[in-house]
């Protein structure tokens, strides 16, 4: 295919309008809100390390652990500050290209070549005798990626677009398939995910993990290890992200977050039980090997895996 997604309207726009295109404050707001609820889980996860580790390691815990839960953070802090100050704005002949450290503007007139790459969701690279640009389509909704699309598709040459069979076969196609206006029909083999589901799963791993932190308590006779309950009940607040009507997601999409949930809450009761026996030295320590720190590098590598796994499915669709 060699013309362009249809999206009506792009050329019948006069050259002084002005056209912003950013993330809503709904993409901001949950940002926000995964912060908060994080790093409530974070400091929390990070204050039971350190009252569990041993006085003389309690140190390098609270680093490692940290560390390794910063790097969450941070991920999701930069998704706020893109959400707050990634801009594309189209005025006056311009091309206003807004980051979250740096703004660069450039005249659609100058413009003398456009390469389309398939980086990501898309990025548009576009290039001046003077400068050159970016714009990532990931950063955008479905219907504001076609306008950029078409837009730039439209108003420039052939000759100086590089790569745009291979887009357009692969992305712009992709997008113009979609149904960008309607949300989807619910479909009678549907599963409506609500709060009271999710506060049913917080109960069960609430429980299970009280259970755990009860047994070893009595075992060790400490008292700390009753706050272990308190990690899973963080993560309850989670529940106001779901609108009160809930929302309705197909029976592949519940499968894979019954599994994705379900392989959180086993692959930490493995680690449990893994690391528990030599807590309560029923096995040796291999001589020369920190136990605790091996068996929590390996769970919060597969943690992160998953992460990451349900990073891309989610942007995939």
């Amino acid at each position: 295919m060699h013309g362009s997604p249809a999206v009506s309207t792009v050329n019948s726009e006069p050259e002084n309008t002005v056209r912003v295109f950013r993330r809503g404050t709904k993409e901001q707001n949950g940002a926000m809100i995964s912060l908060i609820v994080f790093g409530i889980i974070g400091l929390g996860f990070i204050y039971l390390m350190w009252l569990i580790a041993p006085v003389e390691n309690r140190i390098y815990t609270l680093l490692f652990i940290g560390s390794l839960w910063g790097l969450l953070l941070s991920i999701i802090l930069w998704d706020i500050l893109v959400s707050k100050y990634v801009s594309v704005t189209f005025h006056g002949g311009n091309l206003l290209l807004q980051g979250v450290f740096s703004s660069r503007e450039l005249k659609l007139s100058e413009i003398e070549t456009i390469q389309w790459s398939l980086y990501s969701h898309g990025l548009i690279k576009v290039q001046t005798p003077a400068q050159t640009g970016s714009i990532n389509l990931y950063y955008f909704e479905n219907k504001e990626r076609l306008w950029l699309i078409q837009y730039l598709r439209d108003h420039f040459p052939e000759c100086r677009q590089e790569n745009w069979p291979l887009f357009c076969h692969q992305i712009a196609l992709t997008l113009r398939n979609r149904d960008t206006n309607k949300p989807r029909t619910p479909r009678p083999d549907d599963f409506l995910h609500t709060r009271k589901r999710w506060d049913k799963l917080t109960i069960v791993f609430t429980t299970i993990t009280a259970l755990i932190s009860v047994l070893t308590a009595w075992h060790l006779q400490q008292m700390k290890y009753l706050l272990l309950p308190v990690l899973p009940l963080c993560g309850w607040f989670v529940r106001y992200t779901i609108p009160e009507e809930g929302i309705p997601v197909s029976v592949s999409e519940n499968k894979y977050f019954n599994e994705t949930f379900y392989f959180f809450g086993l692959w930490s009761v493995v680690w449990v039980i893994i690391y528990l026996p030599f807590r309560f030295e029923l096995l040796p320590a291999p001589a020369g090997i920190s136990v605790g720190w091996t068996i929590v590098f390996i769970w919060t590598s597969g943690f992160y895996w998953r992460l990451f796994l349900m990073y891309r499915r989610d942007h995939q669709k």
